[in-house]
């Protein structure tokens, strides 16, 4: 059960809601009833609708009149567009990540690396993909730059939403970041910069190829 039992419900309603759709217990072209959900989550319409609104202008969610809210679907040439964004933008994030990251926050990604290295003998697509998305969201957070994680985030979440099973190996995408971090670990931002680039453009190769796009009816 998810439940909402904090102050700001506003917030924390949108928060969860978008991890919903993240885990895929919302899914692409769900209606989204709000009595149903404001009682799911034990709060009153008036937080669920401006959570709605924020989620609308992520382009997670859509509004179509007469008809009602529903998590957006997306036609397959979207998601090429979305990970030509997440490509421009992310070697941004991890340059800027390199030049401005704590020691810290680099011990977190080669943490997030072991634990998903584990996760992997799971063999569970779900769970590797939010460890997948954790790693990225780690390394945005890492740039200091709130617009481009909030971007990234839900470009991230938009492409988890509607591929099916796991676009390559995941002991590739594993090795991929670990290439990734080690650029960021010596403060290389070109080398990062580049690593970030190969480890996207190979994804969207595999989309392109794999045919993982989810066939998509609209509302």
């Amino acid at each position: 059960m998810y439940k909402i039992d904090y102050e700001d419900l506003s917030q924390r309603v949108h928060k969860l809601l978008k991890g919903m759709i993240l885990t895929g217990d919302l899914v692409s072209g769900q209606r989204l009833g709000q009595d149903e959900l404001a009682a799911h989550l034990g709060v009153s319409r008036t937080p669920l609708l401006s959570a709605f609104s924020k989620l609308e202008r992520e382009m997670l969610v859509e509004t179509v009149p007469r008809k009602g809210t529903f998590v957006r679907s997306y036609a397959p040439k979207e998601l090429l567009d979305v990970y030509d964004i997440r490509i421009r933008l992310e070697t941004l994030g991890a340059r800027n990540a390199t030049e401005r990251g704590t020691d810290e926050e680099i011990a977190g990604l080669e943490r997030l690396n072991d634990e998903y290295e584990q996760i992997i003998q799971s063999s569970d697509p779900g769970k590797i993909k939010k460890h997948d998305y954790d790693f990225h969201m780690h390394l945005m957070t890492m740039s200091r730059n709130e617009f481009l994680t909030n971007i990234i985030s839900s470009n991230n979440i938009i492409l988890i939403a509607h591929i099916q099973g796991l676009l390559k190996p995941p002991n590739e995408s594993l090795t991929q970041h670990r290439g990734i971090v080690d650029a960021i670990r010596s403060r290389n931002p070109e080398a990062a910069e580049e690593q970030m680039y190969h480890h996207l453009f190979t994804s969207r190769v595999c989309l392109i190829d794999a045919k993982l796009v989810e066939s998509n009816t609209g509302v």
